[in-house]
């Protein structure tokens, strides 16, 4: 068992429990401890894209990151959800001051991911998933009515300059 309260190694911005916490979880009752496999891709998204992403731009605040499958369920979540394995996170600058279109940005051009996608924007998050060896930069848009397409910097942009 991790010890909660402490920081991820090569990700020292970050606690364990951070990954795991979820009002839907404590509020249903729903055991969210990830196994060992996904305590290692969560240290692994933390290390290779969340802790690099903080540095550059400041506190970041986790509002999903793992999911068992039966918090998957209880939200609502796609069967194939990569939150499940322990891959993914989603995130929003703690500071109002940075713009989730930096956020994607920032990813773009600096750090190996497999997917990032704005999520209910203008005043949503952004998802960020990352798999050792299956990272594809893929670069999609969520829409309210929970439509995927997949975009470009350029095309984000001009779609919400003010994101």
């Amino acid at each position: 068992m991790k010890d909660l309260n402490k920081t991820l190694p090569g990700a020292p911005s970050f606690k364990y429990k951070e990954f795991i916490r979820s009002d839907t979880a404590i509020r249903k009752g729903i055991n969210n401890i990830p196994g060992p496999n996904e305590w290692a891709c969560i240290e692994s998204l933390a290390k290779n894209v969340l802790q690099p992403l903080r540095n550059a731009i400041g506190p970041l605040k986790i509002n999903s990151g793992y999911r068992s499958p039966e918090l998957n369920v209880a939200i609502g979540g796609s069967a194939t959800s990569n939150h499940c394995r322990g891959e993914a996170s989603d995130i929003e600058p703690a500071k109002n001051q940075v713009s989730l279109l930096t956020v994607i940005e920032w990813l773009d051009k600096n750090v190996e991911f497999r997917t990032a996608i704005l999520e209910f924007p203008p005043d949503g998050w952004v998802h960020v998933d990352y798999r050792e060896g299956g990272n594809t930069k893929t670069i999609k848009l969520k829409d309210r009515k929970h439509n995927y397409t997949l975009v470009s910097i350029e095309e984000l942009k001009k779609l919400y300059p003010n994101v």
